[in-house]
């Protein structure tokens, strides 16, 4: 039996993964996740003291939103380096497929190189939506009247998370330095408010600088 670490194990993709992986995959696995207290911090943790054959590495700071790129890049691209000088090429990293714009798809972009430079195999991650998501698909699905950003025309791809899943644990069988682009639907916020959410309001508030058309960035 393989041994996987996952990162970010309690975080909305990890359970998911954990499941699989315990139930088809063949892998004991260990978790690593700053909900549990500062001890499992990715920037300062100590790691587990057992071998690893894979490492699934989801923990990040994941607010597209935020304006803070200090913040950002130390969790992201300083807690991501801990990560790759540990495992190496047995990581499987949690990238973006978006253009660089904002800090977080920012320090994603640089991570890849990190990435390359280790061997690491990437799977570039679309918006995945599903049960534990916090993404627009489930703040609508909560919402009794819609909060739609500017004139709701912000257009981003979308996954659900099972696909994310599949993805991992079969890129995880690849080669090193694989890249894998998640593919998903592309929709803008209006479509997903007429097609799922028809029959409720919605209202329209002014758009965040940093919440703007998302653009898939060519693929290298």
């Amino acid at each position: 039996m393989k041994t996987a670490l996952i990162t970010g194990d309690l975080g909305f993709i990890g359970p998911h993964l954990d499941r699989a992986l315990r139930k088809n995959g063949g892998y004991e696995i260990i978790g690593l996740d700053w909900k549990r207290g500062a001890h499992e911090d990715i920037r300062s943790c100590e790691f587990p003291k057992v071998d690893v054959d894979v490492c699934f590495h989801l923990a990040a700071q994941t607010n597209a939103q935020t304006k803070n790129a200090y913040e950002d890049a130390n969790t992201n691209i300083m807690g991501t380096l801990r990560i790759l000088d540990k495992y190496r090429d047995r990581v499987v990293f949690a990238a973006s497929a978006t253009e660089p714009l904002v800090p977080y798809s920012i320090s994603k972009f640089a991570c890849e190189h990190y990435c390359r430079l280790y061997g690491a195999r990437m799977v570039r991650m679309c918006n995945v939506t599903g049960p534990g998501g916090h993404g627009v698909f489930e703040a609508f699905a909560k919402a009794d009247i819609l909060k739609i950003a500017g004139k709701g025309d912000q257009k981003r791809a979308y996954a659900p998370v099972s696909q994310a899943v599949s993805a991992f644990i079969d890129v995880a069988n690849t080669a090193p330095g694989f890249v894998y682009n998640l593919p998903g639907l592309e929709l803008t916020v209006v479509d997903i408010a007429n097609l799922f959410y028809p029959t409720k309001q919605r209202y329209f508030v002014e758009q965040d600088a940093n919440d703007r058309a998302v653009v898939l960035r060519t693929r290298l």
